[in-house]
């Protein structure tokens, strides 16, 4: 019955709030919502567990940037959103008065290879390394080549792909993460239509077609073939967001995750969601606690009023159901931010658990100031349990800003008294025309040991 109930309220808020692909020259590869710092920070601060922060460190690594910020706005409950990809500027061309002017020549592609060579590397308190990745990317002409983390040739023209190699979620276009297939696909425009296929190396089969009328407007469905199960997907999106579905002959219900969301001027609101069955279909790639829970959604309402010292307010509510039990488990969090970038006070509280009568409730109220290239942060959070108060956690940072480079030093007293704990994370990042390097790193003490390293992570990747 509460299963039933709460699939309801969720179609009742949905249902109320109710193309060819771009050549490989001229487009940037997709960037990042947010680092692997701004994730070891909130590990710090306890928004989210070191299982959690796994979850999704695999995802930044993985290149799913769009899983990774699901996972961040259910996990941790912070607003995160994917940057627009920039195009690459065009040529003004010289206009004359003739009646008709020839059409500009399309850009052709680079022939000399460039791209970059990664290396990233988490090390623990010992100072061991902890674990390490590599990656090259080239691109050359129609060409581009990635190995390390992902082994794929992949030839891209006027909407025609090929991949060859380690094929996954991008390739394949797929809204639900897949597990990585060792294969050959193709994809190949016809019109506004395309179709697509892929055989793996296990005897994997994969089938699409697809129809664009437009770059906000698209669906495409997909057959699957494994070795010991067959599967169907759809999937659609809009400009209100994405819906799509997986069924696996044979199990009792679908697979089924959505995105949907709206922005105007003062208000905006976001749903994210999967649904599921007592077990999940072959060939997918999910976190664990999107697997061990039937229903995995959160819900998001934003109200901003510029006028009034561009104030605003959010909503943000986690629902997780467990697939072992019927029960449910809801995390409430209410913001408020008010004033200019020189002096911006804000407050939020989060009900942990609003099946239990929110008994747990955590309060946080925060002041920021931005100078020009300095930036500064001051926060206080209480976490009220069982008729007692804890100490208040207090932290505070400094950022400076030089163009695109920047240093960042966070300063935190998780119980409001430095001799008992206190930890201190650097971040220090550069940014060039052909080097990009990122260093974290963190020092902690507490009442048992003296002040030493806590962890490190280090980034380093060298454009040509």
């Amino acid at each position: 019955m509460t299963r039933i109930l709460l699939l309801f309220t969720l179609l009742t808020t949905i249902t109320a709030a109710s193309a060819a692909a771009p050549q490989i020259h001229a487009q940037e590869a997709p960037q990042a919502p947010f680092d692997e710092a701004l994730v070891f920070e909130w590990w710090d601060d306890g928004i989210i567990t070191p299982e959690e922060a796994d979850e999704i460190l695999s995802r930044l690594e993985e290149g799913n940037y769009d899983e990774a910020c699901l996972l961040a706005e259910v996990y941790a409950q912070e607003p995160c959103a994917l940057p627009k990809p920039k195009s690459p500027r065009k040529k003004k061309s010289k206009t004359t008065k003739t009646a008709q002017s020839p059409k500009p020549a399309q850009e052709s592609p680079a022939i000399i290879p460039h791209g970059r060579i990664t290396w990233k590397s988490q090390y623990d308190s010992d100072g061991r390394l902890k674990k390490h990745r590599e990656e090259l990317l080239v691109q050359f002409y129609y060409f581009k080549l990635r190995l390390g983390s992902q082994e794929l040739l992949t030839y891209q023209r006027d909407g025609f792909e090929s991949h060859f190699g380690q094929i996954s979620t991008s390739e394949l276009r797929s809204h639900i993460p897949l597990d990585t297939l060792w294969g050959a696909a193709l994809f190949y425009p016809i019109g506004k239509f395309h179709a697509g296929a892929l055989l793996d190396t296990s005897k994997a089969f994969h089938l699409q077609f697809g129809f664009s009328a437009d770059r906000h407007n698209k669906i495409a469905t997909s057959f699957w073939r494994f070795p010991d199960a067959h599967a169907i997907a759809l999937q659609a999106s809009t400009s209100l967001g994405q819906i799509s579905a997986w069924y696996q002959l044979g199990q009792s219900r679908p697979l089924v995750k959505l995105q949907l969301q709206n922005e105007k001027q003062r208000l905006s609101w976001k749903t994210t969601a999967y649904i599921h069955g007592d077990s999940v279909p072959q060939g997918l790639n999910l976190s664990k606690g999107i697997t061990e829970n039937w229903l995995w959604a959160s819900q998001t309402v934003n109200v901003k009023w510029p006028e009034m010292q561009n104030t605003a307010i959010s909503a943000r509510i986690r629902i997780l159901s467990p697939t072992s039990k019927d029960s449910v488990s809801a995390r409430i969090k209410m913001s408020l931010a008010s004033g200019p970038k020189r002096l911006r006070p804000g407050l939020s509280v989060t009900c942990i658990e609003a099946s239990e009568n929110c008994k747990s409730t955590e309060w946080k109220s925060n002041i920021e100031s931005t100078w020009e290239q300095f930036s500064f942060k001051a926060s206080a959070k209480v976490r009220h349990e069982n008729s007692r108060t804890k100490p208040p956690r207090i932290e505070l940072s400094a950022k400076y800003t030089p163009m695109r480079s920047f240093a960042k030093l966070i300063l935190s007293v998780p119980e409001a008294n430095p001799s008992k704990a206190i930890s201190v994370q650097n971040e220090i990042k550069l940014v060039s025309d052909w080097l990009d390097c990122d260093f974290v790193f963190a020092f902690k003490k507490n009442r048992t040991r003296p002040f030493m390293p806590n962890y490190a992570h280090l980034n380093v990747s060298l454009k040509f």
